[in-house]
């Protein structure tokens, strides 16, 4: 964490202003275990999917814990509408607390449960805390929230715009027994409900402590101090970063197509995300609302810039964000939205990463901080009677692999704040039995610095009264739901949910054979589209989980990594080989076959024929190694000067590539190649997409990858 003294924010004392400051970090730690412990439902007490902070009186962010950053962003606007909503009518009055859920208003879809509860002192409010939950049920149209059937908001369950749930201390049963009498599972839904007041109840009792023991007002100024820390902080280095304009954009794949772009405008300290040219909102659940959008934006700036800085209100300040209404960024009722945090939620992310990740690029100093970002993944929930006969709404676990980094690998099978259920857990409260769960060999993406590895596992039914159980898929239907390559590195495999219809695994198991290829099943392979399904005995659900993307060029790999790699089962000799140029013998990597097949596969990126035909390259050929670099455009290109004009050149062999502003992958190679070149995972993508190389003609390193559309 930067010292404070060097930022000027303090109007206390620097060691009143630690103490207090890491004690308010405390308290919503101690929000998030109260959570955990109080909690009904895995989504709570395993895997994170939460929110744990305190907020100023006036609905600013004052510390959030480790909860999920956009909801903590998201649940800033929700105490903000409390507030104006309550303030002059029913009153907020000590002991009250507030439930919302409505996406409308704050929330990002109903199944995302905030509840909000005022702090007050010698009567004044000076505080609040909020929650959410994940709720496994909210009475939609299809069991537990997700309802990929439907058109409009109203069909996608209970919406709460704000309500009393607790007057002045007591629980308001009436309202208790509404909502959660609306849903499939009254008992879990409520059990959830009742984590959140225990863990706001703890937060107010912690906060009242904390202001009686040194004052509400000095509390009130070290929040103050806090929030002015963060945000001098986050200012201080985006002035380090060279103004200038970025532009991304991505798909939403469900029942149709529908694309985000987004361009980044970095003036001085401040940030304008501007969405416009998103397309208009969908006909299916997939549509963000402002403030989610808000809070994606805010996300990417707290993880790539701000990732250790305390989380608070101070990172709004230099955000500002333009997203047309009526738009998939910013949609207008009824369009239904339940399943936004899986469909444009991750969409929304990363093109909001990729655009601040061009931008710290650019930065010599914070450029390490760069991180492959992921478009998303397909999971499923699962409904029906239990092993112990009554009726429940679960999800699927699955992990995803984070991308590689700026200096260093993604994290196998985690990076965020969500983990997985505990699989013993997971197979005595659900009829279902686990085949295996494990990493996917190849299922990060190559790169200098490698993708993490997503998990794949296959249950099926078992001890299922009924003998069916009702799947609801979720996510980002189409090929490219997974990590996607930074500055040269590959992307990694899509995310799948299919389905073994009629398999063999009951006999197999009766046989005592050991069921751990998917392929040897037998029965028929379907892949499960965006509605309801029904397993069934011997069917088995198959869900690989994305991986993270590549970064930088796999051929400048260390090749002992590579090694390290095999050995541990991540990457495959054929990978090893083919992908990141290293020979392997055993274990150990030989050093001189690996320059001379590294050298032989460079040749044959230049000598490489295009499927749409070669264009070659007009760089210049002479080598300007006595130009200064002025600082870094991009993994693998730089800018230098000669003679009064800037120009893009190769990082690798200082080939001038075109003047800066102008189109320097113009001057590059450019090769379309099939998506399976970079592994047989990849083989979903093929008929569709093309994997686009482009290279520095002269040394042929490798500076940009990507999958585009077969034309």
């Amino acid at each position: 964490m930067q010292a404070l003294a060097d930022v000027q924010t303090r109007t206390v004392d620097p060691f009143t202003f630690e103490i207090l400051s890491h004690r308010l970090h405390q308290i919503t730690k101690e929000i998030g275990i109260t959570l955990e412990r109080v909690g009904g439902t895995v989504l709570t007490t395993q895997r994170h999917d939460y929110i744990n902070a305190l907020y100023r009186g006036n609905g600013d962010i004052l510390s959030a814990g480790e909860g999920i950053a956009w909801h903590v962003a998201c649940a800033s606007f929700a105490v903000k509408h409390i507030i104006k909503r309550f303030a002059d009518d029913e009153g907020i009055d000590p002991g009250d607390m507030f439930l919302l859920n409505d996406p409308y208003v704050a929330a990002v879809h109903q199944s995302d449960v905030y509840i909000m509860a005022p702090v007050h002192v010698d009567g004044r409010l000076v505080a609040w805390s909020a929650t959410f939950v994940h709720v496994m049920d909210i009475g939609a149209r299809s069991p537990g929230g997700f309802s990929p059937g439907a058109t409009e908001v109203c069909q996608e369950g209970i919406r709460i715009a704000g309500i009393k749930l607790i007057e002045r201390g007591k629980l308001r049963r009436d309202v208790f027994d509404a909502i959660t009498n609306m849903t499939r599972n009254p008992v879990m839904v409520g059990l959830d409900l009742k984590c959140e007041i225990a863990a706001n109840s703890v937060a107010r009792k912690r906060m009242e402590e904390v202001c009686a023991q040194y004052g509400a007002d000095l509390v009130e100024a070290v929040s103050a101090d806090m929030i002015r820390y963060s945000e001098q902080v986050l200012r201080r280095r985006l002035l380090e970063i060279p103004d200038g304009s970025w532009e991304a954009s991505a798909e939403i794949q469900a029942s149709g197509t529908w694309t985000v772009k987004v361009k980044l405008t970095k003036t001085g300290d401040r940030l304008l995300f501007d969405f416009t040219g998103s397309d208009p909102q969908a006909n299916v659940g997939v549509n963000f609302l402002y403030h989610a959008t808000f809070g994606a934006c805010y996300s990417g700036l707290m993880s790539i810039l701000g990732w250790d800085v305390p989380r608070n209100h101070g990172a709004f300040a230099p955000i500002e964000v333009i997203a047309p209404p009526g738009t998939v960024v910013n949609a207008v009722p009824p369009a239904p939205v339940s399943m936004n945090t899986t469909g444009a939620g991750p969409v929304v992310k990363y093109v909001a990463d990729l655009v601040l990740t061009q931008m710290v690029a650019a930065s010599d100093r914070w450029r390490t901080e760069v991180i492959a970002k992921g478009t998303g993944h397909l999971r499923a929930q699962h409904a029906g009677i239990s092993q112990r006969g009554w009726y429940y709404v679960g999800m699927f676990g699955g992990i995803d692999g984070s991308g590689g980094r700026g200096d260093a690998d993604g994290v196998d099978c985690g990076g965020g704040v969500m983990t997985d259920h505990n699989v013993e857990w997971f197979e005595s409260q659900y009829p279902f039995l686990y085949l295996f769960r494990r990493n996917i060999k190849d299922g990060g993406g190559p790169g200098k610095f490698r993708g993490g590895v997503g998990q794949e596992l296959a249950l099926t039914i078992h001890d299922a009264p009924e003998g069916r159980i009702k799947g609801i898929p979720f996510g980002v239907e189409g090929p490219r739901n997974s990590g996607q390559g930074l500055f040269g590195g590959y992307p990694a495999p899509p995310s799948l949910l299919t389905m073994r219809k009629g398999s063999d695994v009951g006999r197999l198991m009766a046989e005592g054979c050991s069921v751990d290829d998917i392929g040897t099943l037998g029965g028929e392979a379907i892949s499960l589209p965006f509605r309801e399904f029904e397993l069934t005995t011997n069917d088995v659900l198959f869900n690989s989980n994305s991986g993270g993307g590549g970064y930088g060029d796999p051929l400048e790999r260390e090749p002992e990594m590579v090694a390290t790699d095999v050995e541990q089962g991540i990457v495959s000799d054929d990978i090893a080989r083919r992908v990141y140029g290293v020979a392997l013998k055993g274990n150990r990597v030989d050093m001189e076959e690996t320059a001379t097949l590294r050298s032989r596969l460079r040749e044959d990126r230049q000598e490489a024929i295009t499927l749409t035909g070669r264009r070659r390259a007009n760089g210049s050929a002479s080598n300007h190694d006595h130009l200064p670099a002025d600082h870094p455009l991009r993994e693998g290109l730089e800018i230098a000067t000669n003679e009064g004009t800037a120009w893009v050149r190769c990082a690798h062999c200082k080939l001038l590539l075109a003047p800066e502003g102008e189109d320097w992958a113009g001057s590059c190679d450019r090769n379309l190649l099939p998506p399976t070149i970079a592994g047989p995972l990849m083989q979903p993508l093929e008929d569709r997409y093309l994997l686009e190389q482009i290279y520095c003609p002269a040394c042929a390193a490798l500076i940009n990858t990507d999958i585009v559309e077969v034309e």
